[in-house]
């Protein structure tokens, strides 16, 4: 969140934050999801400001300083960037639509791409190599473009056009394709690890020999033109269509995305589901019998009712909803390795002596008691000796009165 000192300094203008500001130059601004939309901010100092998630939509930033500035997810719609310094600025996410550059605007290549593509500024859709990771490429026109070997790491996708796109051996890891337009895109080899394709449109899509572990990809809509290997069209069978009743005997899910996925008496006998994703999924009367769960994320499962004979739970990642009792005594072997959090709440215990010290203890008892019994002795001595000189003296008063 913005600092509100330095919030309202800049509201009351430019001058009044600039004199402040070079007065203050080991400070370090922070406007950080700030309101700044449409404010006439032309020629403001904001060298190395925090400009984190700042709406600063249409607001004129022409002649600005932000030499190092973070503008991480920041909104520049429509915002007039002509001749501002944005010299080693961070730029990830941010977005460009219709944002003012000119020649004299001092970004980074990177971000000069991003902003042509997404204002549809380039007529060559050539970037094979290219490395836009962390851009926001929100609706952006990349139908036909050459984007083979290109690394685009938790690229934003979301509604983008990638008709025919050519994306070999692309490094697409985390990359965001929600409702983009994939048809005939051809990501042959490509790293999809973690991509999330929920209500992409995958018409004729070339997805052979790519890398599709933990991909999400529930709503994505396949057709009988869509080419994949057999393993990835599985998982998407099933978190689809669920597997009630299936028989999945020895199947390969490994590193498969399946969360919330319908197994309900489903035969997963000998299955490989190492390292799947099965948050939420449900495994009733599912038969687990010898299929391997080592790092699998049971997060939520009830496994109470599934078959879990020779199951190999080692490692699994669980959570206090994780139900992991078993049905069967013999399956205990299996359970102890899960990382599941204890529910209960621990009962405070007195600490236990060991046999020395409760002989000890024994023994300082018996040296206590016998203490006591010598000092009543004594006690008891005492007050004899004290009654018997008394009676003597009371018999030599009483012959002398009688004298």
């Amino acid at each position: 969140m913005a600092n509100p000192e330095h919030l309202a300094l800049v509201r009351q203008g430019v001058q009044t934050w600039n004199d402040w500001y070079n007065q203050h130059r080991t400070v370090i601004p922070d406007l950080s999801q700030a309101n700044l939309s449409q404010l006439n901010l032309s020629g403001i100092n904001l060298s190395k400001a925090n400009l984190k998630e700042t709406n600063l939509s249409q607001a004129d930033l022409s002649k600005s300083q932000l030499i190092q500035a973070d503008l991480t997810k920041s909104n520049l719609l429509g915002t007039n960037l002509n001749n501002a310094n944005l010299k080693d600025a961070n730029l990830d996410f941010a977005i460009f639509t219709q944002a003012l550059l000119n020649r004299q605007t001092q970004i980074s290549t990177k971000y000069l791409t991003v902003y042509k593509i997404v204002n549809q500024k380039i007529e060559d859709q050539e970037f094979s190599g290219i490395d836009l990771s962390n851009s926001n490429l929100f609706r952006a026109d990349l139908s036909d473009a050459d984007l083979s070997n290109a690394k685009l790491i938790n690229v934003n996708f979301n509604s983008a056009n990638l008709n025919n796109a050519y994306l070999y051996k692309a490094d697409l890891t985390r990359a965001n394709f929600q409702n983009a337009d994939l048809r005939n895109a051809y990501f042959s080899h490509a790293n999809l690890t973690s991509a999330y394709l929920a209500g992409a449109l995958c018409c004729g899509t070339y997805f052979k020999d790519a890398d599709l572990k933990f991909a999400h990809l529930k709503t994505a809509k396949f057709s009988p033109k869509t080419m994949i290997d057999p393993k990835w069209y599985s998982v998407w069978e099933i978190v689809n269509c669920g597997a009630v009743k299936k028989n999945l005997r020895g199947v390969d899910l490994t590193n498969a995305n399946l969360q919330g996925a319908n197994f309900e008496e489903a035969n997963l006998t000998n299955a490989k589901m190492n390292h799947a994703i099965l948050r939420h999924s449900n495994l009733a009367n599912a038969n687990l019998t010898n299929t391997v769960l080592v790092g699998a994320n049971l997060c939520g499962v009830d496994l109470q009712k599934a078959h879990l004979k020779r199951t190999k739970l080692k490692s699994i990642i669980s959570d206090y909803h994780t139900q992991l009792s078993a049905t069967n005594p013999s399956n205990k072997k299996n359970l102890i390795t899960a990382q599941k959090p204890a529910l209960e709440t621990a009962i405070p215990t007195v600490p236990t002596k060991t046999k020395t010290e409760q002989s000890k203890q024994s023994k300082s008892n018996k040296s206590r008691g016998g203490v006591l019994l010598i000092s009543i002795a004594i006690a008891i001595a005492v007050g004899y000796v004290a009654l018997s000189q008394n009676l003597s003296d009371f018999r030599q008063e009483k012959l002398e009165f009688v004298k």
